[in-house]
């Protein structure tokens, strides 16, 4: 692939060998389930040959067999022309029923996952990421981002996920997360997959919580339905959540991971950034 981008554009022209329409349009913008995040790195560049740009968007009609009109996520300093030029992709988009991730494993081996605060950028999690790559070793989790997509309408951001190193080659990662439910809008709207006791206090804790609003002169019986109403959710809860001792750390617990380089900033759980 090659790059060529005016000085103070944030703008570019990529061209690379000839390709099914198609593919090349794979090459920027993922669909279905797992979009991606692209970033391009002219690596012919004497300025940014370690400087991965984001890309934001890809002009639809441009993407055909050779060539590809992009936006960025910032200006070229100086102009590039014909620059020898890589993509790679170590970002994405979870769907949106993933509220949160809890554990990350690959073929049954367990990744270092790492709770990043919605402040953070990719370029602060792994400075120059395109350097290393290989198999995932390291998995942060947090903030929203939106996809790199064909132009047009942008997509709605998400969470973000960003692997290290970055993924030499395709690999499947299974992880365990927390389910988010669709928001009731409809009078006819259920919660799938919840438990229907569950659903029940659900209800009553609404239906007190509407009474309280509208009904102040009867505040000791609400306020003592409610705390009724805790007491059944808290004894749901610990029913489902099991006991203590049948449960386990997962994950790399101790900092300890595969491969090299990063035993000093790896640990599960760890949230980056912010006041914690």
């Amino acid at each position: 692939m090659a790059i060529t981008a005016a000085a103070g554009a944030s703008s570019a022209t990529m061209t690379f060998t000839s390709v099914a329409t198609s593919t090349a349009q794979a090459y920027f913008a993922g669909s279905g389930n797992y979009p991606y995040i692209t970033r391009v790195l002219p690596t012919g560049s004497s300025d940014y040959a370690n400087t991965g740009f984001r890309v934001t968007s890809v002009a639809e009609a441009s993407v055909l067999p050779t060539v590809a009109a992009i936006t960025v996520g910032a200006e070229f300093g100086s102009a590039l022309s014909g620059a020898a030029a890589e993509l790679f992709y170590a970002e994405y988009v979870l769907p949106d029923t993933v509220r949160s991730v809890i554990r990350v494993t690959h073929q049954d081996d367990p990744v270092t996952l790492e709770q990043v605060d919605a402040t953070v950028a990719f370029d602060e999690l792994y400075p120059r990421p395109q350097i290393e790559y290989g198999t995932p070793e390291v998995v942060s989790v947090g903030g929203l981002e939106a996809q790199t997509y064909l132009a047009g309408t942008a997509p709605s951001p998400g969470l973000r996920m960003s692997v290290w190193p970055v993924p030499d080659e395709a690999y499947v990662l299974d992880f365990t997360y927390h389910y988010r439910h669709p928001e009731l809008t409809e009078k006819t709207s259920t919660l799938e997959g919840v438990p229907p006791e569950i659903v029940d206090q659900i209800v009553d804790l609404a239906a007190i919580s509407m009474k309280g609003f509208y009904d102040d002169a009867d505040s000791r019986s609400i306020a003592r339905y409610k705390a009724m109403t805790m007491n059944t959710v808290a004894e749901q809860h610990r029913r489902h959540s099991g006991n203590f001792a049948e449960r386990k750390r997962i994950g790399n617990w101790d900092g300890s991971q595969r491969g090299q380089g990063i035993s000093s900033r790896a640990s599960r759980g760890r949230l980056i950034g912010g006041d914690n």
